[in-house]
């Protein structure tokens, strides 16, 4: 492989913290679903920035409830019409308090205009048409709770200056190039980065997530992993503290527990409340599901 062309790669543990893909189910879809890398290179795999871009726009129609059965064989332009489709039923998620947000850069500016939902879930206190004008014209008053940076080039320096000079304000950046190595250095970070284009429904679930903020939701969320994921996951992920086959039966029980309810809902006298139990039981159960991929990928990046 020419040097080039392996830095417009991306590997495996690089992917996973990109796009919140657990290593264990990419390497299973490529089995099941032929989602195969673009390079491998003894037990390395490579994949390409279209694929990364590809497997962004899945993991966002898994998140909205959609098997990843009927999303393998879509290319990226069906991926995003049906994105586009999905659009009403992404308000589904009511945030409890509306973390305050600080915009940067043409692009995201744009993105907020274009935005229809009467009910953000952001508070938009701060915005610069760029990073220079950030940077000359600093933060009026308190600062934001999480600042959303436009880089055309993702690079380390701006970062290292917001964090310096606002270390109680979250950072997330949309970039729209960048080299693998960069990459690795903000996931390793916690740093989240993601790829423009990139829509303003996104960009509300990583700051909600980032600050971890209470929500509520008027659905049962799709699970994560299926028995089978969990199964194997239970078996090959091992740090010496248990903690992972712990993390797993948790996972289990609320499985359980959101079926248990969802059948007592139909039977119960009150059956509302029920169904929010069932809805707040399955949260729950994300929120530990999230929890197992930061360690599956923590395992995998020693």
């Amino acid at each position: 492989m020419e040097p080039d062309t392996r830095e417009n790669l991306y590997r495996i543990g690089t992917v996973s913290s990109l796009t919140g893909i657990s290593i264990e189910r990419l390497r299973a879809w490529e089995r099941r679903y032929n989602l195969s890398p673009a390079h491998k290179s003894g037990k390395t795999r490579y994949y390409s920035r279209a694929q990364l871009e590809r497997l962004r726009l899945i993991k966002h129609l898994i998140d909205l409830g959609q098997p990843i059965s009927s999303l393998a064989s879509l290319n990226t332009e069906q991926l995003k019409a049906r994105i586009e489709d999905q659009a009403p039923d992404i308000n589904r998620l009511e945030v409890v308090h509306k973390p305050t947000v600080g915009i940067a850069g043409a692009n995201l500016l744009m993105l907020e205009n274009q935005m229809t939902d009467q009910n953000p879930r952001l508070e938009v206190v701060q915005r610069w048409a760029n990073l220079d004008t950030l940077f000359s014209e600093g933060v009026v008053g308190t600062p934001p709770q999480i600042l959303i940076l436009q880089l055309p080039v993702l690079s380390t320096q701006p970062i290292d200056f917001i964090k310096e000079n606002y270390p109680n304000s979250k950072i997330v950046t949309v970039y729209q190039f960048a080299t693998e190595h960069v990459i690795s250095d903000l996931t390793r970070a916690g740093l989240p980065a993601l790829r423009w284009p990139i829509t303003w429904s996104e960009l509300e679930h990583i700051a909600i997530s980032e600050l971890g903020l209470s929500s509520r939701t008027n659905a049962v969320l799709p699970r994560r992993y299926s028995d089978d994921e969990l199964i194997a996951i239970a078996a090959t992920v091992d740090d010496g503290t248990n903690c992972p086959q712990y993390l797993i039966e948790a996972i289990n029980q609320l499985n359980a527990f959101t079926l248990f309810v969802g059948d007592t809902a139909q039977a119960a006298d009150r059956p509302i409340v029920y169904e929010r139990l069932q809805n707040d039981a399955s949260q729950a159960r994300t929120q530990l599901e999230q929890a197992l991929e930061h360690l599956i990928n923590e395992q995998a990046q020693r």
